[in-house]
């Protein structure tokens, strides 16, 4: 498989709330080192005042830093993991990474592109338990003391929708110079991927592709309805790269 990788949003995410996590904890602990001054000092309890402020707010931003690196962190440990599957086809196959439009709003994980089709991949790292029915979604996550609790998860149906329909849009405008047709000639199977072996899924009425990975490469393999020729791989594998 050949890889071609774009810029990585998740990794950016996280490296930019790792540096201000640094930057939270170090004006944290000054606070700390104030408070402690304020103590034990003389004459400067001003520094006591000024150090339980600063300890308390850069303390609380300095979790929700923390939290929410954790989350942009296993969203990247899927993707990895995705790539790591895939990894085992042929270099007939093509996986473009992290793939933005041009004024789009619209991040697509993983685009596969090969013998057996065009695969869009949504990749969701989510532990719990995971429930869809029609377009609706709930989560359960387990607590570390065994309770059940409702988690927040998006849309993923939603999502992956939307990230078709945009990549169909944006091919079809393209589609007239490479296959002399206004509409691009190839269907575009959409897939929420979840990578988590903790993750329970329960479907009922799903209106997408919902797959676990260890199901990923077989279905990808399998697939026969959406075959493309060899000029069709690499026309569109040659129009998405100069994106």
């Amino acid at each position: 498989m050949i890889v071609i990788n774009k810029t990585n949003f998740v990794k950016n995410m996280l490296n930019g709330l790792e540096l201000r996590t640094i930057i939270e904890a170090i004006i944290c602990f000054l606070g700390v080192i104030c408070l402690t001054f304020g103590i034990y000092g003389e004459s400067v309890l001003i520094l006591y005042f000024v150090g339980a402020i600063v300890f308390v707010v850069f303390g609380y931003l300095l979790q929700e830093k923390i939290t929410k690196a954790k989350i942009w962190r296993s969203g990247l440990t899927g993707q990895n993991m995705v790539e790591s599957i895939l990894s085992e086809l042929d270099d007939q196959y093509y996986l473009i990474n992290n793939l933005s439009l041009p004024f789009k709003n619209c991040d697509i994980d993983h685009l596969l592109v090969g013998p057996s089709g065009i695969f869009l991949l949504e990749t969701k790292h989510y532990k719990g338990e995971i429930s869809c029915i029609g377009d609706s979604w709930l989560y359960k996550k387990v607590g570390r003391n065994g309770g059940s609790y409702k988690g927040y998860i998006n849309n993923p149906s939603k999502q992956l929708k939307r990230n078709v329909w945009e990549l169909k849009t944006y091919l079809d405008k393209k589609s007239k110079k490479l296959f002399g047709d206004y509409q691009f000639p190839f269907w575009i199977q959409g897939i929420v991927v979840f990578t988590n072996s903790e993750a329970v899924i329960h479907l009922k009425d799903e209106t997408v592709k919902i797959l676990t990975l260890d199901s990923l490469f077989s279905f990808i393999k399998e697939a026969r309805s959406n075959q493309i020729p060899l000029q069709g791989i690499q026309n569109t594998i040659k129009l998405l790269s100069e994106i």
